[in-house]
């Protein structure tokens, strides 16, 4: 038993990682561009998640008596990127200018102007 719960183990962990890829400087950091003179390198931060489970068991119908079984599974995953920052490499220096998302502030706002409007009612 012990024996096929590796074996398990690691085809779940081969496929993860085929799904989810390995971390890499590329995964933050894009390659470098040439604007002018300057080099200008995007920087991002990611989430990614995944989950699975699969479950068994028996019982009785309860109409009929006949006793049964069944097992299922499945499982989900996400991926998600934003930029975080432009950083600007100059001849006088490195200069990182950081990325305002503007909607997702927006939303923040509203959601807790929501939740002190709902707890004051």
């Amino acid at each position: 038993m012990t024996e096929t719960n590796d074996a398990l183990v690691d085809e779940v962990g081969e496929a993860l990682g085929k799904i989810f890829g390995d971390a890499s400087t590329t995964t933050v950091f894009s390659e470098p561009e040439k604007v002018g003179e300057d080099l200008v390198i995007l920087a991002g931060a990611w989430e990614r998640a995944g989950g699975f489970g699969f479950g068994a068991g028996t019982g009785t119908d309860q109409r009929t008596g006949e006793r049964g079984q069944g097992s299922g599974g499945g499982g989900g995953g996400m991926s998600q990127g934003r930029p975080v920052a432009v950083i600007w490499v100059t001849k006088s220096g490195v200069e990182v200018k950081p990325v305002v998302d503007l909607t997702k502030i927006g939303v923040t706002v509203l959601l807790a102007a929501i939740g002190v409007w709902r707890a004051l009612r």
